[in-house]
């Protein structure tokens, strides 16, 4: 049985640049830097629509002699339609500007959170497929969530209560403003709305919802006040068993026995009349 084995001798893959910890380089490269700091450089041409974008990077593929059947390795010629690396191939901008990249994904996931993410227009169709082919590789997706980890472990320094919302008109107010204000009808609003787990309209979700069912059993008692609170409650107990253990009868014989207190001051001297 003969094997047939594919060659593709144009095919071309992404190349990182990694420092020398082996982590993702995130500065961009000379070459877009040099883009950033001229806008007069950059690709000012309408953006085109997407079928166009892709029969282009088709044939870039089929002239080098790479693989058209490699779906990655064709949206890697797709070029941007948008920003300011509108130009470039997919491919180029992974291998020149991670930071860039990874803001174009932290800015999408913020719009999600905000219920503001539409796809509208070629330049959104454009970075839609970015973004889904750069989230295909497995560093860009680690660097993701290691990103993501990140900012929790900063954001769990603060206190939950100063915690800004982040996103939508109120993303100024923190989530105590929302809580104080709830009467407004924006924290059920947020309470009942459908978001993806780890976004910031979820973990408000989940501040709220603990305001709304606080743990049973509760107090409101600071802990440093509690032991001497209790101290003083079971003395007052005690006293006031000893004082019902005394009978009237007792208590006036013991108060009419009594001698006088030595503390008393002592009776005057009659005053002698002057003849």
């Amino acid at each position: 049985m003969q094997k047939h084995c594919s060659f593709f001798p144009g095919r071309m893959t992404v190349t990182f640049r990694k420092g020398p910890l082996g982590y993702l380089r995130q500065d961009p490269t000379d070459a877009a830097r040099l883009l950033k700091d001229n806008p007069s450089l950059q690709d000012q041409h309408a953006p085109v629509k997407e079928a166009v974008v892709k029969q282009n990077a088709l044939t870039v593929i089929r002239m080098r002699g790479g693989d058209a059947s490699d779906r990655t390795e064709v949206a890697g010629e797709y070029i941007l339609q948008f920003g300011k690396y509108k130009g470039k191939s997919f491919r180029w901008l992974l291998e020149n500007d991670i930071g860039y990249t990874m803001y174009l994904i932290t800015n999408q996931q913020k719009e999600e959170a905000a219920g503001l993410f539409m796809a509208e227009g070629h330049s959104k169709d454009s970075l839609l497929s970015f973004l889904s082919y750069a989230l295909s590789f497995g560093e860009i997706q680690s660097l993701k969530d290691y990103e993501a980890k990140k900012t929790v472990v900063v954001a769990a320094a603060v206190s939950e209560d100063e915690q800004l919302v982040g996103f939508g008109n109120r993303a100024k107010n923190t989530w105590r403003d929302i809580w104080d204000s709830r009467d407004d009808g924006y924290a059920a609003f947020i309470v009942k709305k459908k978001c993806a787990a780890g976004t910031r309209m979820h973990r408000l979700q989940q501040y709220l919802q603990k305001k709304l069912h606080p743990p049973s059993g509760s107090t409101t008692t600071h802990p440093s006040l509690a032991p001497a609170e209790a101290m003083g409650m079971d003395r007052d107990e005690e006293l006031e068993q000893a004082m019902l253990s005394i009978s009237p009868s007792k208590h006036v014989q013991s108060s009419v026995s009594a001698p006088p207190s030595s503390s008393a001051s002592p009776p005057q001297a009659p005053r002698r009349k002057r003849g």
